[in-house]
């Protein structure tokens, strides 16, 4: 049971700090929200890209090979992509019609950053078991991706007038699966390297797919194009960067 402590409390530490942290941000801006929101999530989107293509994936490849790894990126991006369909036909009702949406977009990301937080948790669990290395570079890329996520789910929630409460019980919520995922994988012990790429490609399916959509395009409806790709640009050499620093 103390081997499945670390990893659970990893999943529950990543998850949540990443998450409460980015709504620590996004209520501090105050009244700058939409003036600097999409550059910030621009940026982030950037790292993201980064980190997945030039650390994650690499890895994934070297362990499981290719063919289990893009199996398990389809995957992820199909069961994103269906989420996010069952989610848009979510309807929440307020007073005030602006509020309902902030709202309802608030929960709506938050709801889809959950779900994918439990196969996200799964193969970090299972890589801090069979491959430490690769389970530290899947839990900061949690991290990190957790960050640009918290900042848009609070973004929302703040411009629909929520106290900042909101942030521990936002990042409480959506850390918990990934704890729970991040318990059963490290629970499962050694695992077939095949299965563990397939988790990995899970992993980086919804991780993209939700930063492409979500985080990145939040950034596009918000920013101008002569921004916008200087923003992605900055983000990925930063990404890349960052890899370097922690090799």
């Amino acid at each position: 049971m103390e081997g499945l402590l670390f990893p659970t409390l990893m999943g529950l530490v990543v998850g949540g700090s990443g998450i409460g942290l980015g709504g620590i941000v996004a209520f501090s801006l105050g009244k700058y929200f939409e003036r600097i929101s999409g550059i910030i999530l621009a940026n982030a989107a950037g790292v993201i890209f980064g980190l997945l293509a030039f650390e994650l994936l690499p890895e994934s490849i070297e362990i499981g090979g290719l063919i289990a790894t893009g199996m398990g990126i389809i995957v992820g991006i199909f069961l994103i992509i269906r989420l996010e369909h069952f989610f848009h036909k979510v309807v929440i009702i307020t007073n005030n019609p602006q509020k309902s949406m902030f709202i309802r977009s608030g929960i709506l990301l938050a709801i889809g950053v959950a779900i994918h937080n439990l196969p996200v948790g799964f193969a970090m669990g299972s890589g801090l078991v069979n491959n430490g290395e690769m389970g530290m570079d899947l839990a900061i890329a949690m991290l990190l991706h957790n960050f640009p996520e918290g900042f848009a789910i609070t973004l929302p929630l703040a411009l629909s007038g929520l106290k900042p409460v909101s942030i521990p019980i936002t990042a409480g919520i959506v850390a918990l699966p990934a704890a729970l995922g991040s318990f059963l994988g490290s629970s499962l012990g050694s695992i077939n390297s095949t299965l563990l790429a397939l988790l990995f490609g899970i992993a980086i399916g919804t991780i993209f797919s939700v930063t492409w959509h979500e985080i990145l395009g939040h950034a596009i409806k918000n920013t101008r194009k002569v921004h916008l790709i200087p923003s992605v640009l900055t983000g990925l050499i930063l990404g890349i960067l960052f890899i370097r620093l922690i090799e």
